[in-house]
């Protein structure tokens, strides 16, 4: 199963404050108590971002920021990066890869950079260039072999990702399996 979030279709009319940060008498929205859910629910990531001012899109930290890493731990992430420029958003997926690694993301090695992004995807979102395709291509092959490997594991040892971090995502506990006996 895919789904996709987008950050236009959520209605935050607000600044809102992370999920963590609620105390138990507070109420969350509903529109953030489902995204986490899905969040969640997801094996894996492909993250897009636009490049500003040399940085990752403001709009994309305040979404990712709104829930704790333990919604996102141990799950695979790819990057997607445009600019209108010649370097595709590099210098932004850089700083991206850096965040998701903070969030408890495995990032995949295949990075795509969309250099010039108007001349290449069309408005409506397709593409003909085939270097396009073909870094596309790599990075979600790869992305599916991580969320397979992932999966497996925790599949193998129960690892899931809230028995890794205490309520307050500050202390780490450790991993399931690291006092198994291995034969």
């Amino acid at each position: 199963m895919c789904s996709c979030a987008d950050a236009l279709k959520l209605e935050f009319d607000k600044v809102i404050k992370p999920i963590q940060y609620y105390n138990k008498s507070e109420i969350v929205p509903e529109n953030i108590l489902a995204l986490n859910q899905q969040i969640k629910d997801a094996d894996a990531f492909v993250v897009l971002t636009a490049e500003y001012h040399g940085s990752i899109a403001p709009g994309l930290l305040n979404l990712m920021n709104q829930f704790p890493p333990n919604s996102y731990a141990f799950r695979p992430s790819a990057v997607v990066s445009y600019s209108k420029g010649r370097f595709g958003g590099v210098r932004a997926a850089m700083q991206l890869r850096s965040f998701l690694s903070d969030l408890g993301l495995i990032q995949v090695p295949s990075l795509v950079a969309i250099p010039k992004v108007e001349e290449v995807v069309t408005p409506d979102g397709t593409t003909k260039d085939e270097s396009l395709l073909s870094g596309l291509d790599a990075a979600l092959d790869q992305l599916i072999w991580f969320a397979e490997a992932i999966k497996l594991q925790r599949k193998n040892y129960g690892l899931r990702c809230v028995d890794c971090f205490d309520d307050t995502n500050l202390g780490y506990k450790g991993l399931p399996y690291k006092n198994k006996k291995w034969s």
